[in-house]
């Protein structure tokens, strides 16, 4: 099923993000796996109390999929309490992995991904905890891959690649990519592999089995990714990188760059005679080395500007490499998109002269806890609105944090409220949690606008959208701003009753996830078109999923489920040049895996979608 429905959509293989109007591809290569439901819930324990109170195993689970390669864990609801822990153990090979409350949350409430068909979740309560359970909500289950090629970008008639072990070079599941370590303790990956959740970085990669269904590593080299640190821009060839932070082993307590003891320097320089990529592509001519590390070495084809190029042979899942100087083993960019064929051409990818990506590799760095943190300037409730910050009659209160506030649509005129942050202070985040009582009656539109003057005509508008709100929204502002007073606008459909519940702005250590990010630091017009990850992935019930457009064009926006049925059509009109925002609201559909697909004029992209619920 799933093949023939990425064959109808114009793909051959699991490549998530392809864009396929030319022979240029990027270079992804998910793993094949489904999601499984299971629900089950143990019973609520009780810590021992006193002097001599000990931690007990108080009830295990087996959890298995006979004939799996592999699994991985998904939890609904749990208590973990401050002492208690759950204990997750490979049947095949031992592999173990425990998770405190606090490990859980960083895991977003997952697991690692361990070999085999079965694992036994074991439930440990420390003293003095109470109500202590926790429920199973869902697998990932592995498929076997048995020998499906994707499209080859070798530079010539035999794939060259040979195996390595760079230690600071890694395998980011599932989305299939690669991702490495630099000198200041950042990762770095492509664009279009970024903004994920529940993804994991692995690092010292095991063989692959004898039909190149992938293994892993244990729990010690697996990393999760937060989600919260995502800083990428997938802007096409010479514009596509991504950086991000994971958080701390949960078996050793590191970050990868202690525990791997190694780190690519990177630096500025297009010329380098020889080119190395080293990283994760597909093979199915050795299936024991599929999507494992390899490595080639090739000719500079003449790299300028923000693109680098070369005659180095990838394969699909090689994107997020290193492009290495082979001289000095420096980095000098990121490897995105294949081009190579028998007959010629290059292999590419965005060079550190890309100056937002190298502004990004230089900037604020991971902390031990995986990055993400968020520095507070202001936060709590919108004081009051009015029908119009023009109007002298009805001009906007400061925050007083007191009271909520409703906007309504009155003759379509967009409501307005105004914070007042003070003076001296920059930040770089909104976050806006919005409540409804009625799901239909949503913000038909709404923007953000800054200005250091309580006059209405002096505000700028640094961020806006024309397909609503709902939820939680956490805004990543295209540079950092200082101006003392944000302005939110916004109109609301069918004389709806959305409350912005809560705010908060800060300036952010690590951007967080949005999709929307701009083509550059400047937020210019994005150069081309592009479907970026939705966000959350996997969601329950709704997600939002962001699109940009070079020019104005007429855009069908639609997503399909996994025999190729349409279940939904979010756009099908013209829009003008810039981002975009589109809301997938999937509470009728059953829980799976579904497909965005993205056409405007001849180009089609498509991005891979889970709904867990």
């Amino acid at each position: 099923m799933k093949r023939s429905l990425l064959q109808r959509l114009g793909l051959l293989g699991m490549v998530v993000g392809m864009v396929w109007p030319a022979l240029v591809a990027a270079q992804t290569a998910e793993i094949p796996f489904h999601q499984e439901a299971y629900s089950w819930k143990s019973a609520e324990h009780q810590g021992e109390r006193g002097d001599g109170a000990r931690t007990f195993l108080a009830e295990s689970r087996r959890v298995e999929v006979a004939g799996a390669p592999w699994l991985r864990v998904y939890f609904g609801q749990v208590h973990l309490g401050a002492n208690s822990y759950l204990a997750l153990i490979s049947r095949k090979d031992g592999a173990r992995q425990d998770l405190n409350a606090a490990k859980l949350a960083q895991w977003q409430n997952s697991s690692a991904y361990f070999n085999g068909d079965a694992v036994d979740v074991h439930l440990y309560v420390g003293p003095d905890d109470e109500g202590i359970f926790f429920q199973l909500k869902a697998l990932e289950v592995g498929e076997w891959v048995g020998g499906v090629a994707l499209p080859a970008s070798q530079c010539g008639s035999a794939d060259d690649r040979v195996p390595s072990n760079h230690p600071a070079s890694g395998r980011i599941l599932n989305i299939g990519c690669t991702g490495w370590i630099i000198a200041n303790g950042l990762h770095v990956t492509a664009g279009h592999c970024s903004g994920g959740s529940n993804l994991v970085l692995q690092f010292n990669v095991p063989p692959s089995n004898s039909d190149g269904t992938l293994n892993n590593p244990g729990p010690q080299d697996q990393y999760s990714i937060d989600p919260g640190s995502w800083q990428f821009v997938n802007g096409g060839i010479g514009n596509d990188w991504g950086r991000f932070c994971v958080f701390n082993n949960s078996v050793t307590g590191l970050q990868p760059i202690a525990a791997q003891g190694a780190s690519f320097n990177v630096v500025q320089n297009l010329g380098p005679p020889t080119i190395r990529i080293t990283g994760f592509g597909v093979d199915f001519n050795d299936p024991a080395r599929n999507q494992t590390q390899q490595t080639h070495a090739g000719p500079n084809a003449g790299s300028s500007g923000t693109t680098m190029r070369y005659q180095v042979d990838t394969e699909g899942g090689n994107s997020g490499s290193p492009v290495i100087d082979e001289a000095t083993g420096n980095a000098v960019g990121v490897h995105t998109h294949g081009g190579c064929s028998t007959g010629g051409g290059n292999n590419s990818g965005t060079s550190t002269f890309n100056t937002a990506f190298w502004n990004a590799l230089n900037g604020p760095t991971c902390d031990g806890g995986g990055g993400g943190g968020c520095t507070n300037i202001a936060q709590g409730r919108p004081a009051t609105a009015t029908s119009n910050f023009n109007s002298s009659t009805n001009a906007p209160k400061a925050v007083d944090g007191n009271t909520s506030t409703y906007w309504r649509n009155k003759n379509s005129a967009p409501q307005s409220i105004r914070i007042d942050l003070g003076t001296g202070k920059s930040y770089n985040q909104v976050t806006l949690k919005w409540s409804s009582s009625d799901p239909t009656r949503y913000a038909k539109s709404y923007s953000i606008r800054v200005s250091n003057s309580t006059n209405g005509n002096s505000f700028v508008t640094v961020f806006s959208t024309t397909t609503g709100a709902g939820g939680t929204e956490t805004i990543n502002l295209p540079t950092t701003r200082t101006e003392r007073y944000i302005m939110l606008q916004a109109t609301v459909f069918n004389n709806g009753h959305l409350r912005l519940a809560e705010f908060e702005v800060c300036s952010a250590t690590s951007r967080a996830q949005k999709p929307v990010a701009a083509e550059s630091a400047t937020a210019g017009v994005p150069q081309e078109i592009a479907l970026y990850p939705n966000y959350p992935n996997p969601f329950n019930p709704s997600t939002t999923i962001a699109f940009s457009l070079p020019e104005e064009a007429f855009v069908t926006l639609k997503v399909y489920n996994l025999v190729g049925a349409e279940v939904a059509t979010l756009v099908n009109q013209r829009r003008a040049a810039g981002h975009h925002l589109a809301r997938f609201e999937a509470g009728h559909l059953p829980s799976g895996v579904y497909f965005t697909v993205l056409e405007v004029g001849a180009v089609r992209q498509v991005r891979r979608l889970v709904l867990m619920k």
